[in-house]
């Protein structure tokens, strides 16, 4: 999730679970350029089982980019075809894709001739409807990919409505490359539903672990986990000022939202939080608040 699971965010996560976890959206383009943000997004060395995400439109590109990605140890390439942001459709990337699929194919084929790790996409239902998954992951299939993470909504849906598992089950029912099911996926019953439903092998969660990174253990395992959500916060809250400097004070705002909700009186406390930049006064009203 762009601007979300960051190497902070990651670290958190992987309190509570060894699964593969997906980098940010790394563009291609600002990679191969060098720009020194994407630089530090690629600074995975020092984790576990972390999945590159890239996103992009040209097929050399990738090339180069997954040149860069190749011996970072990381364990996988992601395509992101699924994105709905303006910015990336109007890039024919993201999941814009899902309308140009002899480009989509080129993509993998270029990531796929220039690393031995493995290459996943992540999409969705289709554009307009359901219809379109079927035909669309034959293509990707046919390219050389190794496993496509689908979330069940169009793209026209955005993250609105229900995601519809039913109809990913309906579309990849004899694909024999390995799915994962996405969208609304919150707790053990949940997943293994969506699972059930769509014929996946297994799912993806993401915005349910927003504010409750503990989620990842408890979806996987059916089973709760002690923790201390003071602690988990404060060094979350340190990860990321030693990961951004000061702007990790501003950056770690929308978690601490994340973190309070459906919290007693979160409202004014968040109102009064946001006027504060002293760290330690804000580890201390963390500490009182939760």
């Amino acid at each position: 999730m762009a601007g979300i699971t960051d190497k902070p965010f990651r670290q958190i996560l992987r309190k509570f679970s060894d699964a593969p976890i997906f980098t940010e959206m790394i563009g291609v383009e600002t990679l191969i350029h060098m720009h020194p943000k994407t630089q530090k997004m690629l600074q995975i060395q020092d984790e576990q089982n972390i999945i590159v995400q890239l996103v992009g439109a040209n097929p050399d590109s990738f090339a180069m980019a997954t040149k860069m990605i190749e011996n970072i140890g990381a364990v996988g390439i992601d395509i992101n075809m699924g994105c709905p942001v303006k910015k990336l459709i109007q890039n024919c990337s993201g999941a814009e894709l899902m309308r140009h699929a002899e480009l989509a194919a080129r993509l993998i084929e270029s990531v796929k001739n220039h690393t031995t790790l493995p290459v996943s996409v992540k999409t969705r239902l289709g554009w307009h409807s359901s219809n379109e998954l079927k035909t669309f992951s034959q293509v990707l299939i046919n390219a050389g990919v190794d496993q496509i993470e689908i979330h069940a909504r169009t793209k026209e849906m955005g993250f609105s409505g229900l995601a519809d598992w039913q109809a990913v089950g309906n579309c990849i029912d004899s694909i024999s490359t390995p799915i994962i099911i996405n969208g609304d996926i919150v707790n053990y019953e949940t997943a293994q539903e969506a699972m059930k439903l769509s014929h996946a092998q297994g799912v993806m969660i993401g915005r349910s672990l927003l504010g409750r990174p503990w989620k990842l253990f408890e979806i996987a395992t059916n089973s709760k986990i002690k923790y201390n959500m003071a602690d988990i916060i404060l060094e979350h809250f340190d990860l990321m000022l030693s990961y951004y400097g000061k702007a990790g004070l501003f950056a770690f705002r929308k978690h601490l939202a994340w973190y309070a909700k459906n919290k007693k009186n979160v409202a004014a406390w968040r109102e009064k939080m946001y006027l504060i930049e002293d760290v330690d006064v804000i580890k201390k009203m963390i500490v009182n608040f939760f």
